[in-house]
């Protein structure tokens, strides 16, 4: 499922120079989105941001900047996939994939960890909490953020 990002904003009479991805009606589209789909196997895909990297260097690095912080916020918000409408958008959008499984390796790891040791952390993990963490580790190492090695985990055997 896919998030129009300018289409719904725009049906909902949002005026153009506030229609975003992180516009509140685009943030309950979502979240409607995400309950819909939750169980399912469905795919979610949030939208996209109009602003371009395209101008001078400054104009560039301020379409960047949002770029990397509207696919962060995506990521953080559990939609793993987004549009991107210009080629120069890319760079951006692996650079916050890449920071944002970075980021969260260390805690997710040994939260995994000891949920599958039984060892106390200070967390009580439920099953479907280890899911997600497995899950999360999982789209870490197909992007290619971290390898398996990091990982220090048997996600397949265990």
């Amino acid at each position: 499922m896919h998030y129009g990002t300018y289409d719904y904003s725009a049906a909902c009479g949002i005026a153009a120079g506030y229609q975003s991805t992180e516009h509140p009606v685009a943030d309950h589209a979502k979240a409607v989105m995400q309950v819909a789909a939750a169980g399912t196997g469905v795919r979610l895909s949030d939208g996209s941001t109009n602003v371009l990297p395209v101008g001078d260097a400054p104009a560039v690095r301020r379409a960047w900047e949002l770029h990397a912080r509207l696919v962060r916020r995506s990521l953080e918000r559990g939609f793993y996939q987004g549009w991107d409408l210009h080629p120069a958008q890319l760079p951006t959008r692996y650079a916050a994939t890449y920071a944002f499984f970075r980021d969260g390796l260390p805690a997710a790891a040994d939260r995994l960890r000891a949920y599958l040791d039984r060892r106390e952390s200070g967390i009580l993990d439920e099953p479907a909490t280890a899911r997600a963490l497995a899950g999360f580790l999982r789209r870490g190492l197909d992007c290619g953020a971290f390898d398996r090695d990091e990982v220090d985990l048997d996600l397949e055997l265990r």
